[in-house]
Formats: C-alpha cells, structure tokens, sequence
C-alpha cells in the first residue's frame, strides 16, 4: 500500500469518513487544518488511544460502528468534531490520553497532507491553504519515527 493509501485508510478508520478533498474544505476548515500542531507525543497518545479504542471494541462491536458514524453525514470538521465530543465512550478514551476531538479530526488529516507533500513537493502549492510549513517540516523530521508508528503505516 503506497503512503497516500495508508493515510486515507487511517484517516478514514480513525474518524469514520473518507478524506476531504482540498476543494471541498470551507475556509474554517482549511484554517483549522493550517493552524494545528503536531508533535510526537500526541501522535503516540492517538496509537495508545486507538488501541485501546479497538480492545473496547472487541468486547463491544456497537463502538466500532459508531466511530464509523461518526463521519456519515458529516459536513465539517467542526461537526465531526462535535460529534465526536458528543460520544462518552470515545471522548473517555481520547480524553485519557490527552487527546481532544480536534485531535481526533484533525491529526490524521494534517499528516496525511504534510505526508503528501514530502512525497509529492508539487502538491504543496496545492495544499498550502491547509497545511503549513511547520507540519511539512515536522513530517520531515520525524519521518521514520512516523513511519514505524503503527497506526499511520500499519504492518499486514
């Protein structure tokens, strides 16, 4: 699976919904997309939270399917957001590993993009209202630490 696939995949996965598409962000969107900030450590709380998400999930199947509502008709960040802030189960698991919904949103998103972009330098231009310098240099150095983080490259 080539490294866009992988992302698509995760994102989709994590939040329910298949990746936005550039043209279809609003500008709140692509905003909120440009002003967030990776760090290592929250991409390591979202692995820790989602493999506790899928044990809890393995006990009870009705949480899988409603992670995967989560995105169904979902028009926005800020509303999936809502909707994950909505969701005891999920907020109780995030919120124990210092996560927030933005982080549920948006860390997926932003990585896939800054990944993207390492990849695929002409795409930049192209996603430069969404993603920033900062994340596209952070992807860079911390590229093979990404890399063997689990739940962004997962191993078949």
């Amino acid at each position: 699976m080539n490294r866009l696939s992988s992302f698509v995949c995760i994102a989709a996965m994590i939040i329910g919904i298949p990746a936005f598409a550039a043209a279809d962000l609003s500008p709140a969107d692509k905003k909120a997309m440009h002003d967030y900030t990776l760090s290592m450590p929250k991409v390591q709380a979202m692995g820790a939270a989602l493999d506790d998400f899928h044990k809890m999930a393995k006990a009870d199947p009705s949480l899988e399917k409603q992670a995967h509502n989560v995105g169904d008709t979902s028009q926005s960040i800020a509303e999936l957001e809502a909707k994950i802030a909505a969701n005891p189960k999920m907020m109780a698991v995030y919120r124990a590993h210092g996560l927030s919904p933005a982080d549920a949103v948006l860390m997926p998103f932003v990585l896939m993009y800054a990944g993207m972009i390492v990849e695929y330098p002409s795409a930049g231009a192209k996603l430069s209202d969404e993603t920033s310098p900062q994340q596209v240099a952070f992807f860079k150095q911390n590229e093979k630490a990404l890399k063997a983080t689990n739940w962004l490259y997962p191993k078949n």
